[in-house]
C-alpha cells in the first residue's frame, strides 16, 4: 500500500470516528433537560462576562448561537458587548465585535463588524447573521481586512476534549476561517488571539478522545458550567485559570 493510500485510509478512519462522536453527542444534547441547559447557558455566560481576559479584550469575534443546534447561548454576551451604558456611552472598555456570516456551502465564512443587535437578520437556517452592508448601504468591516488584531475568539462546537481538540458539525467553516486568520496574524506579526470555546458539561470529553486531521484547529481554553478549563500555555499566560 502506498503512502497516499495509507493517508487516505487514516483520514477515512478519522472521519468515521468523528461521525460516531457527532451522532452520540447530538443525541445527548437532544435529551438534555431544557431547564438544565438554560441554567448552564446563564452560568457559562456569567463566567465569561466576569472574566478579566474578557473584560480586557478590545476586539473580539463571537458566534451568534442557534437554539435549534443546541449551542451554548451567547445572546447575553452579545447584548452586553453592544448595549450602551445608562449614560448613553458604551461599556467602560469599548469592544469591537465581529460575528460570522456563511458565504456558501464550501466552508467559506466571513466575520463582519456589528454595532447593535438589530444588525443581525435570520438566514435560511434561522441563524442570525449580519448583512454584508449596514442600514445606510455601507460595506461592513471584514475582520480579515481590519487594521488591528483580534484579542479573543468565542467559539461554538459539538464536542471538545481536555487537550483542546474541537469537533464541529462537519462543515469545516470554523477550522478554515481560524486557519486563515492564524496565517494573517503571522503575516502581520500580530499576537494570536485566544481561541475560547463555550461548552455544556455533557460536551466535554477526556484528553485526546476526539480524532483530528491536520486541518483541525485546537482551542486554548474551554468555558463550562464548572468554570474555565485552560489548555494551552497561551491561555495560562493570559490569566485564564480554573
Amino acid at each position: 500500500m502506498s503512502n497516499n493510500d495509507q493517508e487516505a485510509d487514516n483520514l477515512e478512519s478519522v472521519f468515521k470516528q468523528k461521525r460516531i462522536i457527532r451522532s452520540n453527542v447530538r443525541q445527548t444534547l437532544k435529551s438534555m433537560d431544557p431547564s438544565l441547559r438554560s441554567q448552564e447557558d446563564d452560568i457559562i455566560q456569567s463566567i465569561v462576562l466576569e472574566a478579566p481576559w474578557f473584560k480586557s479584550s478590545k476586539r473580539l469575534c463571537a458566534y451568534t448561537s442557534c437554539s435549534a443546534l443546541r449551542e451554548v447561548d451567547t445572546s447575553k454576551l452579545l447584548s452586553q458587548i453592544l448595549s450602551p451604558a445608562p449614560d448613553g456611552s458604551k461599556l467602560q472598555t469599548a469592544k469591537k465585535l465581529y460575528v460570522p456570516r456563511v458565504e456558501d456551502k464550501n466552508s467559506n465564512m466571513r466575520m463582519f463588524n456589528i454595532s447593535r443587535i438589530d444588525d443581525l437578520v435570520a438566514n435560511s437556517m434561522n441563524i442570525l447573521e449580519p448583512a454584508s452592508v449596514d442600514a445606510d448601504g455601507n460595506t461592513r468591516e471584514d475582520v480579515m481586512h481590519a487594521n488591528d488584531p483580534v484579542d479573543l475568539f468565542i467559539l461554538p462546537g459539538l464536542a471538545f476534549d481536555r487537550s483542546g481538540r474541537r469537533l464541529g458539525r462537519g462543515g469545516g467553516y470554523y477550522d478554515t476561517f481560524l486557519k486563515n486568520y492564524k496565517e494573517l496574524a503571522k503575516e502581520k506579526n500580530w499576537r494570536l488571539p485566544l481561541f475560547v470555546a463555550l461548552s455544556y458539561s455533557v460536551q466535554i470529553m477526556d484528553e485526546e478522545v476526539i480524532p483530528v486531521t491536520p486541518n483541525d484547529v485546537l482551542v486554548d481554553a474551554l468555558v463550562s458550567p464548572t468554570g474555565v478549563i485552560p489548555i494551552t500555555s497561551a491561555a495560562l499566560g493570559r490569566g485564564l485559570c480554573y
